[in-house]
């Protein structure tokens, strides 16, 4: 069996991240750095600079690299403005009796959008944006804060109704064993099992980092507090308005008028418009409290050097990198190795889990699904597996793409939120808590193991 150049190149790419930033202990923007250039160099060395120049400028105008240097200004004028300590007293009011109770809301909260919204660095921007700041209030270690936004941020694919299933339901072979009547439920179910092991995560950070309940002297009454706190809902704003314009009854009117169209509804990005909004209203919210001279808003960006270069530049590198790889062919060395796998059923399951979820992080979910989808369906049903439950299982492993260190767009908008300044620190609860657990999961369920619908 021939193993494809783009695959080896994933691998020496992953392995010279690990070594420089585990091994060499340098920082993980290094790292990236390192991996990015070593892995263009698979695509030729005559095509060296070509291929390094492309990538990186893919990268840097790419749409969520832009959303997240967003996220991290906006982060800033939301601190400035104390907009956000008013929103957690709110959300204190209602469930800060719970031990650990921002941690269950953020579970519930993501899978929830998930139903309406398959965008896993949405969810994580979304859901993040109020999540975040109130574990961070009520005790939990910001790290720990990015990790659960993170891990929580692959619901969209894990639940119906996500761009990557209606890919598959497409490819006229899964659709002849499987259709959208008998998968939709079926589909359901499966997410809730991937809910209910994330909510036993929630669980035991909690007892792990010793997560207290909110003292009952800092809870005010639920009345009194939106009296005192009212303003700060408007954020909400931020997050409905795109929700509305995209997701809603509204977007098919907008589609169609001639004018606006399909085109119009499908420019508009709920990662880019949640972050500009709320610092729009977070802006005109709290101008009392914001500088009012050139030098102050100078001095207020300077705050958020430091953030801009971590985060920023740890992401741009990772972007760069599954660029490069893309270009040298790697999703589809990938498809080839699937294929030519022929082991027992469990074996089988496994790998292709592993496989899947290994190119889910530098693809992405629907680069994921063209690139491995059918092949990995059509081996899980060879030996033996349900149609539905191979196309459940392998959403499911897809929807790791979100936590899939090092290149997952979710990462790097979670640790923005959290002002986590070292992203690497996330890496190993990620995988050994959401990526190789799920993968899992999802293996039990193609094997019959954890029961879905109509499987």
């Amino acid at each position: 069996m021939e193993i494809g150049i783009g695959v080896w190149a994933f691998v020496v790419y992953l392995a010279v991240v690990i070594v420089w930033n585990a091994v060499v202990k340098r920082s993980i923007t290094e790292a990236m750095l390192l991996g990015f250039l070593v892995a263009a160099a698979f695509g030729g060395i005559d095509n060296y600079i070509t291929t390094v120049v492309e990538a990186f400028c893919a990268a840097a105008t790419d749409e969520i690299f832009v959303a997240t240097m967003m996220f991290v200004f906006m982060s800033a004028i939301m601190t400035k403005t104390g907009i956000i300590g008013e929103l957690i007293e709110i959300l204190n009011s209602l469930v800060g009796r719970l031990r650990g109770g921002p941690g269950y809301v953020a579970v519930l909260a993501s899978g929830m959008l998930g139903l309406v919204s398959g965008n896993s660095t949405a969810n994580a921007a979304t859901v993040g944006t109020i999540t975040i700041p109130w574990l961070v209030k009520t005790g939990w270690p910001r790290e720990l804060a990015a990790t659960l936004t993170a891990g929580n941020a692959g619901s969209g694919q894990s639940f119906p109704a996500s761009s990557a299933m209606f890919l598959m339901l497409g490819m006229a072979e899964v659709a002849a064993l499987v259709t959208i009547d008998t998968f939709y439920v079926a589909m359901l179910t499966a997410g809730l099992w991937c809910v209910a092991y994330r909510l036993l995560v929630v669980r035991f950070y909690v007892g792990r980092n010793h997560i207290q309940a909110t003292p009952q002297d800092q809870i005010l009454p639920l009345g009194e507090s939106l009296k005192k706190n009212w303003p700060a809902l408007m954020m909400f704003v931020s997050i409905i308005v795109p929700l509305v314009l995209t997701l809603s009854p509204l977007a098919g009117v907008l589609e169609s008028i001639p004018s606006f169209g399909e085109d119009g509804v499908g420019s508009i990005s709920i990662v880019v418009w949640v972050p500009i909004l709320m610092s729009i209203i977070a802006i005109i919210e709290g101008w009392k409290r914001l500088p009012h001279s050139v030098s102050g808003w100078i001095g207020l960006l300077k705050e958020t050097q430091s953030n801009f270069l971590g985060v920023g530049g740890v992401f741009l590198f990772a972007i760069a990198g599954s660029s490069a790889l893309s270009s040298i062919g790697f999703g589809d060395d990938l498809s080839a190795l699937l294929a030519a796998l022929d082991l027992p059923k469990v074996v089988m399951v496994f790998i292709v889990g592993a496989l899947v979820a290994l190119v889910g992080g530098p693809l992405g979910g629907v680069a994921t699904t063209m690139a491995t989808g059918l092949v990995a369906f059509t081996a899980l049903v060879g030996v033996g597996c349900s149609p539905v439950a191979a196309l459940a299982a392998f959403l499911i492993w897809m929807s790791t793409e979100g936590a899939s260190p090092p290149s997952s767009p979710p990462i790097f908008v979670a640790c923005s939120l959290a002002d986590v300044k070292d992203v690497g620190k996330t890496f190993f609860p990620l995988v050994f808590h959401y990526v190789i657990p799920i993968t899992i999961l999802g293996g039990l369920i193609a094997l019959g193991v954890l029961p879905i619908a109509n499987a």
